[in-house]
């Protein structure tokens, strides 16, 4: 199991992003220094503050959280139907435009958190 912080410092070095980097296409009304109360644990994002975070490193708060906790990720459930029309969809796609799908993904929930900022 790791710390949140850990896992937060993690994802914004793969990322390559600076911390002042994270707060700008984030959109958190925050400091830099508030990203580095994260990563050293001084501090916890709220989930709001960590769901933005999360589209920002392409991932998910449930991963996020599982890696905490120690979940395995090789957990079944059975996905409605539209997820699994989408998954289908996306299985016919090359690599390429699989690529290009994931993108889309990411810039539609990025679009829509900052949407709601703007409210």
């Amino acid at each position: 199991m790791s710390s949140l912080g850990y896992i937060l410092k993690r994802h914004r070095e793969r990322k390559h992003y600076t911390q002042q980097e994270v707060i700008e296409k984030s959109g958190l009304d925050r400091s830099s220094s508030y990203i580095s109360s994260l990563e050293t644990n001084k501090t916890s994002p709220t989930l709001d503050e960590l769901e933005a975070l999360a589209v920002l490193y392409s991932t998910t708060v449930f991963d996020i959280l599982s890696e905490i906790k120690g979940i395995d990720k090789e957990w079944s459930f059975t996905p409605n139907p539209d997820i699994q029309l989408m998954f289908s969809f996306y299985n016919a796609l090359s690599a390429e435009r699989k690529k290009i799908a994931l993108e889309f993904c990411q810039f539609l929930a990025e679009k829509q958190m900052m949407e709601k900022r703007g409210q």
